[in-house]
């Protein structure tokens, strides 16, 4: 693809406003993760969710390997986390890792996904692998997320879905 096309296709998607995620597998002798922003619920029944990981991932190629992960929404006082994983680490870690079945999760997440991996899929330069949940998990409130639009992280406060009106039920009609 033609640079200039790429470039356009980037600067247009960082309108589009997402949440940050960390993708956790176990390594060889501490956990592994990505900061992704690309997480999709695809089905209800079975639970699955899938992202997107470069064609170049160390942590894609280990999840293919080991064959299960977490998938970790991040709240906005876990932007270190996120830029940690993202590919400019910290000289310190500042968070906390947990494990369940062998899966490494981050402490503090809005919400935890323990998963299978399900199925892989090509996607042009990346690869879109999709996780079969098998355990999930989160705060009884959740904390304010951390967002990612404009091509930087952006914040949002919660807002209580019971006062300010309910769209669950709208969001899984496809």
């Amino acid at each position: 693809m033609d640079g200039k096309i790429m470039r356009e296709f980037r600067t247009l998607f960082r309108r589009l406003t997402t949440g940050v995620t960390l993708i956790a597998v176990a390594g060889e002798t501490s956990p592994v993760g990505m900061t992704v922003n690309s997480l999709t619920p695809v089905s209800l029944d079975p639970p699955l969710l899938l992202f997107c990981a470069s064609l170049t991932s160390k942590t894609a190629e280990r999840i293919a390997k080991v064959g299960s992960f977490s998938v970790n929404i991040l709240s906005a006082d876990q932007q270190d986390v996120s830029t940690h994983h993202a590919g400019r680490p910290l000289a310190e870690q500042t968070w906390r890792w947990q494990e369940s079945e062998s899966v490494p999760w981050i402490e503090g997440a809005n919400a935890t996904f323990r998963c299978r991996l399900d199925a892989e899929h090509p996607g042009g330069d990346h690869r879109i692998l999709v996780g079969r949940v098998e355990e999930m998990f989160g705060p009884a409130t959740p904390a304010t997320p951390l967002l990612y639009h404009g091509g930087k992280y952006a914040r949002l406060s919660y807002e209580d879905t019971e006062t300010s009106g309910r769209i669950d039920e709208l969001w899984w009609t496809g």
